[in-house]
């Protein structure tokens, strides 16, 4: 088959799809894969992504005549070379009869069913200093109780010799208001990590009102480095939304924070989730504008989303844009056009990017009590959420019936998930909630408007992508197109 000459843009280099024992040479038959995702952008550019090998590539509109014929249902003959092989290699086609669905399975189940990894999510307070419009918690309870934190360790110390990666997650309430918590089981859990060679990673979910720099200080030390954020637009915004719990602004304080925190040469990250509705959405510009001290800071990432009702007493009175609310698309745009790092929705740039933490056998809620849940916004509202309770001992008393039915594979039965380009990044579980409490599919919004997600990534991306040359059947790093001082175009 002849090759364009013109170029395609590749955004990623995953690995091969599969492998083709046959001659280099030989023409086989090729069908696209079940996991394609396509769109036309603005400027003519194919956009072509694939959510099982997540390649992403864009095909100028001169290449397009060639590329196109290649993605028919009715398939193909050709020898894996030239463009053949560009688009075999990254996973948009495959030979005629591959099992991709159970490809998919097989990667799901090494996975999924793992026992040497270990996430935890630890409530080290269920109170919280603020009373924000949205929440949907209660605050029943205070700081952990102190024999659930010695429970925790005694539990660690009989995994440890067993794992291989810990992920330790501190959320709320308002994690920091159980900061004695932290004191006790983050430094244990570091060292049996480090004794026991574990990958250790963990973070923190905090409004920042208490982290001052003595106490992002001590954290790091404990090897909490990730940490979200909140922080609702403009003060006039953010302080009728976020105020403390006997009422007053909490904007200046945040920011103060933020800025002190910066200024440690640490490596850390820090996402600023920005929640909005269709108010504060219109004064983002200038609230981007007044982030300005981060936009050189890679550390600091701007995370948009739309305000739900989650459950909280609120909810009717919330004005909410919904999941499938074009702005998000423009406000990821806007501060990325304004300097600031931005962190992507989808596609993700790893397999099983999407699931719900709740759906995995390795994650466990332990609230201050020392219940054992596995969903963070429903907590212990629900019984079915509880799945278990710490034993003193260190060991945990599991109801399994509970903790089986979140932690299915749900694409399994569902015979529109199997069929569905988005399951590999989903796995049928991106709300595990709907399936347990109501039986019933929910699809995550970035798969229901892909076209637009793609246009966006393509809008923000393009420009830095590596490009191939289909005549030279080269890989093309962006820096050798382009002397110093010059910028090539697709």
């Amino acid at each position: 088959m002849s090759s364009p000459t013109q170029n395609a843009v590749q955004m990623t280099m995953p690995v091969a799809s599969g492998t083709y024992p046959s001659a280099a040479d030989e023409p086989r038959k090729w069908v696209p894969s079940q996991f394609n995702a396509r769109t036309t952008a603005p400027d003519g550019t194919l956009v072509l992504w694939n959510s099982y090998s997540h390649a992403f590539s864009g095909f100028p509109p001169e290449a397009r005549p060639q590329v196109e014929p290649l993605l028919h249902r009715r398939g193909f003959t050709a020898p894996p070379t030239g463009l053949t092989k560009y688009m075999a290699d990254r996973g948009f086609i495959v030979p005629r009869g591959a099992r991709e669905f159970e490809r998919f399975q097989l990667r799901y189940g090494q996975r999924h069913y793992r026992q040497d990894f270990l996430d935890l999510t630890l409530l080290s307070s269920e109170d919280c200093n603020f009373r924000c419009i949205y929440c949907y918690e209660t605050f029943e309870r205070g700081t952990m109780e102190p024999w659930v934190r010695t429970a925790l360790i005694r539990m660690m110390e009989q995994r440890a010799p067993h794992l291989r990666r810990l992920t330790v997650s501190y959320f709320g309430g308002e994690p920091l208001l159980g900061f004695e918590a932290i004191a006790e089981v983050a430094p244990a859990f570091l060292k049996l990590a480090g004794e026991h060679g574990i990958r250790f990673s963990s973070g923190m979910t905090t409004n920042a009102y208490l982290l001052t720099p003595d106490t992002f200080a001590k954290l790091l030390q404990w090897n909490i480095k990730q940490f979200q954020v909140t922080i609702d637009g403009l003060p006039e915004d953010h302080d009728c939304r976020r105020m403390l719990k006997g009422g007053g602004p909490t904007f200046s304080r945040i920011l103060e924070n933020l800025k002190a925190i910066q200024t440690f040469p640490n490596e850390f990250g820090v996402m600023l989730r920005v929640n909005f509705d269709q108010a504060n959405a219109r004064r983002m510009r200038e609230f981007i504008a007044l982030l300005g001290c981060f936009k050189e800071d890679a550390r600091f990432k701007l995370f948009f989303y739309p305000i739900r009702q989650l459950g909280g007493s609120n909810d009717g009175s919330l004005k909410t844009c919904g999941d499938m609310d074009p702005q998000r698309d423009v406000l990821e745009v806007l501060g990325r056009e304004m300097g600031m790092q931005v962190h992507r929705t989808v596609p993700n740039s790893r397999p099983f990017g999407e699931p719900c933490y709740a759906n995995e056998p390795q994650h466990l809620t332990v609230g201050a009590n020392g219940n054992l849940m596995k969903c963070t916004v429903m907590l212990d509202s629900n019984p079915r959420n509880i799945v278990g309770r710490l034993k003193e001992d260190g060991t945990m008393a599991i109801d399994i019936d509970r903790f089986a039915r979140w932690c299915t594979p749900h694409f399994r039965d569902d015979s529109v998930c199997r069929k569905c380009f988005f399951l590999p990044l989903c796995g049928g579980a991106v709300c595990p909630v709907r399936r347990v409490v109501n039986n019933q599919r929910c699809c995550p919004p970035e798969k229901l408007r892909i076209g637009n997600v793609l246009k966006k990534m393509w809008l923000m991306n393009n420009e830095r992508a590596n490009r191939y040359d289909m005549q030279r059947e080269k890989l093309l790093r962006y820096t050798e197109l382009s002397p110093p001082g010059t910028q090539a175009h697709a």
